[in-house]
């Protein structure tokens, strides 16, 4: 099977049962969609910090409020700051500082984490 068809594949499996992404499946998209593209160096970072994360980071998750989770599920779909404050009605400074809370809450370091453990973490927002 080539690497789109287990791409396809695992994509359509998903679908059909109505569930998240398992560590699995995640994975193996990873290693599928890193024969097929350019970068290479990306997606190997992506399965480093997906086998090496911090699963105690999860837990981390509930010390959030309802708020900083809903920012940090537009931050797992790329959203930047400006899009984020104008979707809330919020001032971007706001958004910011959101960001500095969740990642101090999460024990993250740097901006780039917070979209990788959004994603990692499959926090969605609904209706998405």
């Amino acid at each position: 099977m080539t690497a789109i068809q287990e791409i396809l594949k695992t994509i359509n499996d998903i679908k059909k049962k109505s569930r998240l992404l398992s560590k699995k499946d995640i994975h193996t998209l990873l290693e599928a969609t890193k024969s097929i593209t350019k970068h290479k160096e990306l997606i190997n970072s992506l399965i480093f910090l997906y086998t090496t994360q911090d699963h105690n980071i999860q837990k981390k998750t509930v010390l959030l409020t309802k708020r900083e989770v809903q920012i940090l599920q537009h931050i797992g779909y790329g959203k930047n700051t400006k899009h984020i404050a104008t979707l809330l009605n919020l001032k971007s400074s706001t958004i910011e500082t959101h960001r500095k809370n969740i990642r101090k809450k999460l024990g993250l370091v740097g901006k780039g984490k917070l979209i990788q453990y959004a994603i990692l973490n499959n926090l969605r927002i609904s209706g998405s």
